[in-house]
């Protein structure tokens, strides 16, 4: 049986895994889930993700801020409590778009999914 857990931000890692982009993984298989994964990422005032996909339903939700959003090659200004579904394959990229600190929260369908770069 699943139990549940609270995970404190402060607990965790936060990893800068490009110049000015923090990731910080919160619900994940080593938190008991089994079928999502759950997290944030900030973006330092002109820092992004580039172009990129995924094996797995992901939900994007901006917490704060606002970022430039690509998905398929459509180009969205995104802003706090906007959200996206991305589906599994589909080219996304996103970027810090103001002149502030933006947040998003994310969300895979999977424990183990993974992030493929497009060159």
């Amino acid at each position: 049986m699943l139990k549940a857990k609270l995970v404190r931000f402060d607990s965790v890692d936060h990893q800068e895994r490009r110049p000015g982009v923090v990731l910080t993984s919160l619900v994940d298989g080593d938190t008991g889930a089994t079928q999502i994964s759950s997290g944030v990422a900030e973006f330092a005032v002109g820092a992004s993700a580039p172009t990129h996909y995924h094996d797995a339903e992901e939900s994007v939700i901006v917490i704060e801020g606002e970022g430039l959003m690509v998905i398929n090659g459509e180009e969205h200004i995104v802003r706090p409590n906007d959200a996206a579904f991305i589906p599994p394959g589909a080219h996304h990229s996103i970027a810090n778009h103001g002149g502030r600190p933006f947040k998003i929260s994310w969300t895979y369908a999977s424990i183990n999914w993974s992030t493929t770069p497009v060159e």
